[in-house]
């Protein structure tokens, strides 16, 4: 999952990826049919951002109500509003942690500085 976050189309734009992990929160509040029937338009939604490069890849987890994705929006904000606003199921999902990813170059340049505190070493 880890490779589809550093996406080569997107240097020099530097995007925000984040990684979500969502839960279904659906107990007594939907029943099977009409889970299954919402899923279905969240999964079309996402398949369509997936092809207009804003989810990266998005898996299910296996014998739990979870969803794993890697999403390249411009900023957090954006994230918010797509949280928010954006999905079928937004008012089902618990977005139960939300990590920043950064590309690991840029990391290991800055561990060659000290963090902007040295001149690199060639």
């Amino acid at each position: 999952m880890w490779y589809a976050a550093c996406d080569p189309r997107a240097r020099g734009r530097r995007p925000c990826c984040f990684t979500l992990q969502m839960r279904w929160n659906v107990e007594g509040r939907l029943n099977n049919q009409q889970l299954w029937e919402l899923e279905a338009k969240e999964g079309a939604a996402a398949i369509e951002q997936m092809k207009a490069g804003a989810w990266k890849c998005i898996y299910k987890v296996a014998g739990q109500r979870r969803v794993i994705g890697v999403v390249d929006l411009p900023d957090a904000e954006t994230l918010d509003r797509t949280i928010m606003a954006g999905l079928p199921m937004a008012e089902f999902l618990e977005f139960e942690t939300i990590w920043p990813l950064r590309e690991y170059e840029p990391f290991i340049e800055d561990c060659r500085t000290g963090f902007g505190s040295q001149k690199p070493k060639r």
